[in-house]
């Protein structure tokens, strides 16, 4: 079975290799990294209860896709729901959010090493330090602290359902979506130091070039409260800054902030030309489209967005220049949502 498991990894990375430039040229090794070489990721979350969740590839050279890789390469599925992928140091985390568990992968072989499991619904992770992860959860009523070296959780108590989350300078930021806060976490000693208060659902927060947060809210179009963004102050852990988004019946799902530039998806594809205006243009119109992730590439600039159409058939990649450029369009698998560069 090991051999036949080898011969599958090496036929796969034949395949993909064979147009991407390795990490580092002058090694023979037929392994293929995501670190700069032309190899995106999408996670695909796969259909609620089915456990059809799958990882894609895009070879930006070759415009060519991939798709099931773990389950090609471990033989194995990956569970129920793929919610978030973070790329820490070198490896992969994948959230499996309905699956309650984290899987570890290599990020160069993308072969299993770990599980985190005893989770409950998780949502994201960030690593605090070498031995210390925080996980957000959905269920849950905390935020969950892994010890890597022991492989063991404990939590931190909060009220509610916990989503997007970072650090900075020593603190941890999570967005509180149940409370409409934003908590400020002590990562020495996991006490939570403070929380502020938002707009309805935040749902994505993002460091600008100042140090500033940008805190994507979702509003409600059920109480009829806009989405809206507000903008922390780290140093005071006040508002500078808050402003409503415009209200088109729909949910805002993701943000990401590129130098000076803001880009969020709400209905369309929004850009804010500067983190010191809030002036808000519509750079790709959504005409019939499920748009549910953005990322951008930190090599060229460009927009990636999935687009998730009715939930049930397999999605697409929609990738335009930042100023609305189509420059390519690929299927993926089924509810497209992570892309990790």
């Amino acid at each position: 079975m090991k051999r036949s498991i080898n011969l599958l990894i090496f036929g796969f990375f034949i395949v993909i290799s064979s147009s991407c430039e390795k990490l580092n040229p002058e090694d023979n090794s037929s392994n293929v990294s995501i670190n700069g070489n032309g190899l995106v990721l999408i996670g695909n979350e796969g259909n609620f209860q089915y456990g059809n969740s799958s990882i894609s590839s895009y070879n930006k050279n070759t415009q060519e896709i991939a798709t099931n890789i773990y389950q090609n390469i471990n033989q194995s599925p990956l569970g129920d729901v793929l919610h978030s992928i973070s790329h820490i140091d070198h490896q992969l985390f994948l959230v499996i959010n309905n699956s309650s568990k984290i899987v570890v992968i290599n990020d160069e072989t993308f072969l299993y090493e770990y599980e985190i499991d005893n989770l409950l619904s998780p949502r994201k992770i960030i690593k605090v330090n070498n031995s210390k992860y925080y996980i957000t959860d959905l269920y849950s009523n905390s935020i969950y602290i892994y010890n890597a070296y022991q492989n063991t959780t404990s939590e931190i108590a909060v009220n509610g359902w916990c989503e997007d989350i970072l650090m900075q300078n020593g603190k941890v930021y999570a967005c509180n979506v149940t409370n409409d806060q934003i908590y400020v976490i002590n990562s020495e000693d996991d006490s939570i130091l403070d929380s502020i208060s938002v707009g309805q659902n935040p749902v994505s927060i993002k460091e600008d070039l100042k140090g500033d947060l940008w805190v994507l809210c979702q509003g409600s179009v059920s109480n009829n409260e806009n989405p809206s963004i507000s903008i922390i102050k780290t140093q005071s852990l006040q508002i500078i800054k808050n402003f409503n988004l415009e209200s088109n019946q729909s949910y805002p799902s993701s943000m990401n902030i590129f130098k000076n530039e803001v880009f969020f998806i709400n209905k369309h594809v929004y850009k804010i030309p500067s983190i010191e205006d809030t002036l808000q243009e519509i750079i790709w119109e959504n005409t019939g489209n499920t748009f549910y992730n953005l990322s951008i590439d930190p090599y060229n600039k460009d927009l990636y967005i999935t687009d998730a159409k009715d939930y049930v058939q397999n999605g697409s990649l929609l990738i335009i220049d930042s100023i609305g450029n189509l420059k390519n369009e690929v299927t993926t698998g089924i509810i497209p949502k992570s892309i990790v560069f």
